[in-house]
């Protein structure tokens, strides 16, 4: 059994050379360790063995399998490194060609907010992480203590689409381009490196009626903290000084109590409009009230914690959201956040 363990082995490794595609490694891949491998098929007969040369075959086999799998996951990394290499030497080109520029470029006003809004949270130990815009129903929704019954999910509307071209799609997953930047906060608790202390700034996609203050592709910034002893004290701190950063040290927060079905407590928050300075009835931005929704906040439910396998009796959280669009409006005095969505070269060229 031992020798046919051997001659598995070196038949892996003389096969392992001559592979050139990644096609052939997956062929290669499927034949040793999948449902038909043929590691599977020479252990068959382990019923035939006595005690203790079964117990030497099973540890030799499970060396065999995790060297397989380690030599497989180097050789990917080598054929996709062969692949872009021959691909940057195809697609060469001669960056020193110099060519004259008609028109000198401009950053996009949401562009210049998320830049700016980064550099103040990086200032308080935040670090930035990004995501897929594509996500699976889990991370977007499950994990965050949104079941598929329960009725949260009617608040959001949701683009479902079909992936069909992924090669590592689970039969049962369910793909939508994701309606908030939280799955990120999930996949990064999923990896246990404790404290966390991150925000996320992306685009995010929801079937919206559009108006002033609504799109239906917008950006957003979203904030997680992981640690003992968090407050809603240190949360309400942490946005008020942002804000002030961002906006002017004259600016002012208004909290008021919300309901969202994965947190407790929870607020959202309004600031004071930037546009009409409280003053103007028709204002399209604030509609008149003086206060703005920028913000929303929470300390989140317990159970989301448990299943990303952190324990809420040690550790307490808090999160919190960010329009990017309305605070660009904001800052720019813009009164509308479509503006920036219809590619009119008035409004950029003015950054």
């Amino acid at each position: 059994m031992q020798n046919k363990l051997k001659e598995l082995k070196q038949k892996f490794i003389s096969n392992l050379k001559t592979l050139k595609v990644e096609e052939e490694l997956e062929v290669l891949e499927n034949n040793l360790l999948w449902k038909k491998w043929e590691l599977n098929n020479i252990l068959k007969w382990i019923k035939d063995l006595n005690v203790d040369e079964k117990k030497t075959v099973w540890v030799e086999a499970n060396k065999l399998k995790n060297f397989i799998q380690e030599e497989i996951s180097k050789k990917k990394v080598e054929l996709e490194e062969l692949k872009y290499n021959e691909m940057d030497e195809r697609e060469a080109i001669d960056v020193t060609i110099n060519f004259p520029s008609k028109e000198l470029w401009h950053k996009h006003p949401i562009s210049i907010t998320t830049s700016l809004m980064e550099e103040i949270f990086i200032s308080l130990g935040f670090k930035v992480e990004d995501g897929p815009h594509i996500e699976i129903e889990d991370y977007n929704f499950e994990k965050l203590n949104i079941p598929d019954d329960h009725p949260a999910r009617d608040v959001w509307d949701t683009f479902w689409i079909s992936d069909d071209i992924n090669k590592n799609r689970k039969i049962w997953d369910k793909y939508l381009l994701r309606t908030h930047t939280s799955p990120v906060q999930v996949r990064t608790m999923l990896k246990w490196e404790l404290p966390i202390k991150i925000i996320v700034p992306g685009r995010v996609f929801r079937y919206e009626q559009e108006d002033s203050r609504h799109t239906c592709n917008f950006y957003q910034l979203e904030g997680l903290v992981v640690w003992k002893w968090v407050t809603f004290g240190d949360l309400k701190w942490t946005l008020d000084t942002v804000m002030k950063k961002l906006l002017g040290e004259w600016v002012e927060l208004r909290f008021r109590p919300s309901i969202f079905p994965f947190t407790e407590p929870s607020a959202e928050i309004d600031i004071s409009c930037q546009i009409c300075k409280q003053s103007d009835p028709n204002c399209r931005m604030c509609s008149g009230t003086g206060w703005v929704e920028l913000l929303w906040a929470w300390m989140v439910h317990p159970k989301v914690l448990t299943d990303c396998w952190i324990d809420p009796e040690v550790y307490s959280w808090f999160a919190f959201g960010i329009w990017i669009d309305r605070i660009a409006a904001q800052k720019f005095w813009v009164n509308s956040s479509r503006m920036f969505y219809q590619s009119k070269l008035k409004l950029n060229e003015q950054f």
